[in-house]
């Protein structure tokens, strides 16, 4: 058989590192975890975003390619009137004309029909500048007969300081000749009422940019944004987004006007070329997901709290069962050392009578080992024939007795036992009955002493004083006057004999004698011996 394994003790200070480690790997664990999921959770608002601003780069590219093309398609009516009436731009129905195309179209602030020299001919707006012929526009159109739609960079009107955008077309003589231009002014003011109604949140931003990249309208508008109109300067990855080929890209930046981090897209319209800019703040698209996390932070913490709190309090009921567990061992192992240091041999039944325990001094009193013990038949473990009966009756009356009572504690069964040697032994067993606290009968308890030598001491003794008695009833106590010879010193006995001193008492007595000389005697028997020889020999020298 294998040696047990020795079991090992969990101190406290074990229990503590484990509780820690462990404690330590759970909330790693919950804080990647809670981490991970708002990355997740961001990377998604963020994907979110992206979708978003380009989704709204987009309805601002066809909003302004509408506007456009409505305008141009009125241009090009305008156009096609002026080259086809008698007297082209100078017929006078012409202005008419175009008035109605400007009521109709809604979206222009005025147009305008200039001669080849830019002297307005027909102006649908009052206040119409007559400086036409000095314009970017102007002299792009009468230099390129296919030029076709031709945008101007922004300008300021003279007289009222808005910025517009001027929309022309070229308008030819009948033999092909420049004769003059048709133009529309669109006001930046009026671009940027449109751009406003596209909802990019409390901190998002648009801004539509001119093929030379000059800035033409910036939505929200921001502190000294008038003295940004026209200008070209872009940066970063801003400026290579423009460069690309893409016709969209997206980009993060910080913005240099207001410093708030977007999500951009850049659009790129063709014919004409603008470039429209979306932007989300974070501030907006993660407002949400900081909500998220701030809610998670309170829940990690909360939970952090909430563990450490049970940790504790595990760790307390550890350390007082622990120390319960301490207090039992203590008293195991003392009723332990008693238990097995005991010459009695201390058992346990179950209410069926089944042995459930014995103690290791049954190795002593009985020479069988308590697993040995407890395997044995019921025949080879029983104290007698008599002694089974009465445990049976005992047994028996126990299920019937009132709960708590204990009607045997004092009664003894005595009896002669085999020993596993085959010798026999005497014993006597005291046992009780052990009762539930909701008065139930969970079994019996008892003790068996081994008696042999004590009975062998009380045979002894009972011999002893058996024969101390008799010895008693045989001795004759000498009491009276006892007649004595004064000279030979015997003793006259009742019947009148005399004897011998020593012959009386040996008789009377359980005395016995023997014979000696004292130190008197023994000189005087000297001098008499002496004096015989001197008789016998009266001749022989002295001395």
């Amino acid at each position: 058989m294998n040696a047990a394994l020795p079991t090992r003790r969990v101190t406290p200070t074990t229990f503590a590192r484990g509780m820690r480690g462990f404690m330590i790997a759970f909330h790693l664990l919950m804080v990647a975890f809670a981490a991970w999921a708002l990355y997740r959770s961001r990377k998604h608002e963020v994907e979110q975003a992206s979708i978003t601003t380009l989704n709204l780069a987009q309805v601002l590219e066809e909003s302004l390619k509408g506007t456009i093309r409505q305008i141009d398609l009125t241009l090009l009516s305008i156009k096609e009137q002026a080259e086809h009436s008698p007297g082209g731009p100078f017929n006078k129905s012409l202005g008419a004309f175009a008035e109605s195309r400007l009521a109709r179209l809604g979206m222009a602030d005025a147009l305008r029909i200039t001669d080849r020299e830019g002297r307005v001919l027909h102006g649908a707006s009052p206040g119409t500048s007559t400086e036409v012929g000095r314009r970017d526009f102007f002299r792009a159109l009468k230099m390129d007969p296919q030029a076709g739609l031709v945008v101007s960079r922004p300008a300021q009107d003279a007289r009222d300081g808005a910025w517009a955008l001027t929309l022309a077309h070229r308008i030819e003589a009948p033999d092909g000749t420049f004769a003059g231009v048709v133009c529309a002014t669109l006001t930046l003011e009026q671009l940027g009422r449109a751009m406003s109604l596209v909802d990019v949140g409390r901190k998002g931003s648009i801004s539509l940019r001119g093929e030379d990249l000059d800035l033409l309208v910036r939505y929200p508008a921001f502190a000294g944004q008038e003295k940004l109109i026209g200008s070209t300067q872009v940066f970063g990855d801003y400026l290579t987004a423009v460069k690309s080929s893409a016709a969209t890209s997206q980009f993060s930046a910080t913005s240099v006007v207001d410093g708030q981090r977007r999500i951009y897209t850049l659009r790129k319209l063709d014919t004409p070329r603008f470039y429209v800019l979306v932007g989300l703040s974070e501030e907006d698209y993660l407002r949400t997901w900081r909500h998220q996390a701030a809610f998670a932070a309170v829940a990690v913490a909360g939970l952090v709290g909430l563990t450490l709190a049970m940790g504790w309090l595990a760790r307390a009921a550890w350390l007082r069962q622990l120390a319960d567990q301490e207090r039992l061992a203590a008293q195991e192992a003392k009723y332990r050392l008693l238990a097995e240091n005991a010459l009695d041999v201390i058992w346990t039944m179950d209410p069926d009578g089944r042995l459930t325990y014995i103690s290791p001094s049954v190795v002593r009193q009985r020479g069988w080992t308590p697993e040995e013990f407890l395997l044995l038949g019921s025949e080879s473990r029983a104290l007698s024939a008599n002694g089974a009966t009465i445990i049976q009756e005992r047994m028996a009356r126990s299920r019937q007795a009132l709960p708590g009572t204990q009607p045997f504690e004092q009664d003894l069964i005595q009896a002669t036992v085999n020993r596993k040697d085959g010798q026999q032994i005497q014993v006597e067993a005291q046992w009780r009955i052990v009762w539930g606290e909701d008065g139930r009968l969970l079994g019996f308890q008892g003790v068996t002493r081994d008696v042999t030598e004590r009975m062998r001491l009380e045979a002894d003794r009972e011999n002893l004083i058996r024969d101390l008695t008799q010895a008693l009833t045989e001795v004759k106590q000498l009491s009276g006057m006892l007649p004595i010879c004064g000279q030979c010193k015997k003793v006259r006995d009742d019947q009148g004999y005399w004897s011998q001193i020593e012959t009386y008492l040996s008789q009377h007595t359980e005395a016995t004698f023997t014979h000696g000389l004292c130190p008197e005697c023994t000189a005087a028997f000297r001098q008499e011996m002496q004096a015989r020889r001197e008789q016998r020999n009266p001749d022989e020298p002295q001395g």
